[in-house]
Formats: C-alpha cells, structure tokens, sequence
C-alpha cells in the first residue's frame, strides 16, 4: 500500500484574510443599497426588460429624438474644436452685452433721427461688423428653406431607401 503524503499548501498570498473582508463589507453595502435586488431583477427579467426597451424605442418620439440627436452630433463633429471654441465664447461674451446694455439706463439710447441715421449709414465699422451676420442671415435663411427628406442622405449626398 502507498505511503499517505502529509503536504499542506502554502497559505494564498493573493488574497489574505483583508480582501476577503473587503469583497464581503461591499456585498453587503450592495445589498443594503439595493444594487444586487435590482441586478438579480434586471438578469430575471430579461425577456420583458428587452420588451420595454424595444417599445420604448420603436416609438415616432424616440425614433425622432435619436435622429436629432445624430443630427447634432453630425453638426458639431464637422466644427474644429478651436472654432467651436471661439464660437461658443464669444456668444457668451454677445449675450453679456447685451444683457449689460438691457439692464442699463444710458442717456444716449435715444432714436438717432434722420442724421443719426443717416450717419450710421455711412459708418464703415458699423457696416462690416453687420455684412457678416447679414450673410450668415441669408445663408440660414437658404437652409431652412431647402427640403430633406432624410437628414443623413442630405449630409451624404446619397439616396436613402431607410424607411
């Protein structure tokens, strides 16, 4: 007959006595908090969890609501991020002008007249600080005009048979 062997194995240096601690002080902490009854229900439940997904997607809103979103997307991607940037900022910066002047009783805000206006008409700053925004107007004004039928085969330049 074989000789018993007396062998013990060394001691599992990996996970001493404190991580097994810590794994069941955050079991417990999960429980407590509701986290394992709401992972337990949501594995449990997985058939009518999809179910409610998929109607909650497949409705017009959200179809809707991920399609302009996209659009977003799509629009900010093709802006560099320095041009963004300055954009951003500076309608800040418009807005608190604006808000600074609206809030503020200055004497000099009255009509300008016929004189006036017809200084304002000759006052070069004036009008190339206003021919941007009044191309930019103009520009705004051909887009909304234009009809798209699906907005990634508008961005693309390519048909779409996506219903």
């Amino acid at each position: 007959m074989a000789e018993r062997i007396e062998y013990t194995p060394p001691p599992n240096e990996d996970l001493d006595p404190s991580a097994h601690e810590e794994l069941e002080r955050l079991l417990q902490i999960l429980h407590r908090q509701g986290v394992l009854r709401f992972a337990n229900d949501v594995v449990g439940s997985e058939e009518d969890l999809a179910r409610t997904l998929i109607n909650a997607l497949n409705r017009e809103s959200s179809l809707n609501a991920i399609q302009n979103l996209s659009s977003l997307f799509l629009a900010l991607s093709s802006i560099p991020p320095g041009r963004f940037y300055k954009t951003v900022f500076a309608l800040r910066d418009a807005a608190a002008a604006v808000e600074a002047g609206i809030r503020s009783d200055r004497e000099d805000d009255a009509a300008p007249g016929l004189i006036g206006t017809y200084h304002l008409l000759k006052d070069e700053a004036l009008w190339k600080s206003i021919a941007p925004l009044l191309d930019g107007l103009k520009v705004f004004h051909d887009a909304m005009d234009r009809d798209v039928e699906r907005p990634i085969s508008d961005l693309k330049n390519k048909p779409s048979n996506f219903q």
